[in-house]
């Protein structure tokens, strides 16, 4: 079960234009419940952040597929109540972060997006999915790119949970990338 599925691509050329289609997303509360989701993604269930940023994109012209997407988020959401973040008090844990890109995620702007998710212990601290500033030409500038981001964040959490004695001061922080 994922938040959206890895197949669905969602393009703003899919915007409604007019006529049927017009009138017939007239009648559903598409930016309520992009709302929702968001206040969902900020309070507690970060998981679900790429695709709020998404399906934000087509706020202002949403068409069926847009609309699909947040019910299938919604569905994701429900079969998923059961799931957390647990923390625990393990002061031998490391700041552990995995990382990766996906070239030309948005075919729109043909920009790549950067993710990140650091751990430390069995608790996620810290996590981002955002477009890239820059446009990459490949793979591995759009693995560069990620890598320098990922890179920044790491080094920054080390000397964090390193001033809160969370870490020994020995230990580094680990990052993990496929590329």
């Amino acid at each position: 079960s994922t938040p959206l599925p890895i197949t669905l691509r969602l393009f703003q050329r899919d915007c409604q234009t007019s006529g049927s289609e017009g009138e017939d997303m007239k009648s559903v509360p598409y930016a309520p419940e992009v709302s929702s989701l968001r206040y969902a993604m900020v309070a507690t269930r970060p998981d679900i952040a790429h695709v709020v940023g998404v399906v934000c994109k087509f706020l202002h012209n949403p068409n069926r597929p847009h609309w699909n997407a947040i019910k299938h988020v919604f569905r994701y959401l429900v079969g998923t109540k059961d799931h957390g973040i647990l923390f625990g008090s393990n002061k031998n844990s490391s700041v552990v972060g995995y990382t990766d890109s996906d070239f030309v995620s948005c075919v729109d702007s043909r920009k790549s997006t950067t993710g990140y998710c650091f751990k430390l212990g069995n608790g996620a601290i810290s996590l981002k999915s955002k477009l890239q500033e820059c446009t990459a030409t490949s793979t591995i500038e759009a693995e560069y790119a990620v890598a320098s981001d990922t890179v920044k964040e790491a080094l920054w959490l080390g000397w964090l949970a390193h001033t809160f004695q969370q870490v020994k001061s020995d230990s580094d922080s680990v990052l993990y990338n496929d590329s």
